[in-house]
């Protein structure tokens, strides 16, 4: 038996003579990926499979805080590979839940409800829906529970409304001054 494939970095064709052909049923990425990741604000692969935070660093979280990955919702993988990521992403969860109180990440937007006008520049452009408009009070709001602080809404604000805590514009321009 010999199997004929191409070799794309080489520019030629290989002739492989195995011992042993295994076939084996493709894997595909599940229908309702993209209406989850919608929905939990998590991204997924260019194949459809859901995406980690860093490959190395953070192998089996989200950049959304508190979710986690593994198994064949990550990729195409063997059932221990399935088994140690299940593993590693319970044991995230487990320090998560063990703590006894969780603190929010303090660098969270916020709105002058003076300069605001409710446009909704920052509500479009905001990954986590952390962000509102409010139609009866005219003005932006932020759930500082889903505001992860990425500043994406402050710096897309056309009237300058829209501010991080702990980098206000005034404080950026006096540290600007002191230097």
């Amino acid at each position: 038996m010999a199997v004929r494939v191409r070799d794309h970095v080489l520019g030629v064709e290989l002739v492989i003579e195995p011992d042993l052909v295994v076939l084996s049923t493709g894997v595909e990425p599940g229908e309702d990926n993209g209406r989850l990741s919608q929905l939990f604000k998590v991204p997924l692969s260019s194949d459809g499979f859901f995406l980690e935070a860093h490959m190395k660093l953070r192998p089996v979280d989200f950049a959304a805080e508190g979710l986690y990955l593994c198994g064949l919702a990550h990729s195409p993988k063997l059932v221990g590979e399935c088994i140690t990521q299940a593993n590693a992403a319970a044991m995230r969860a487990v320090t998560l839940l063990a703590k006894e109180r969780l603190a929010n990440v303090a660098i969270t937007a916020t709105v002058n409800p003076r300069r605001c006008v409710a446009c909704g520049v920052c509500v479009k452009v905001c990954d986590y829906q952390a962000r509102s408009v409010d139609r009866l009070r005219r003005v932006a709001e932020v759930n500082e529970a889903l505001c992860q602080g990425c500043g994406a809404c402050v710096a897309a604000c056309p009237n300058g409304a829209s501010q991080q805590k702990g980098f206000e514009k005034g404080q950026l321009l006096a540290m600007l001054e002191a230097v």
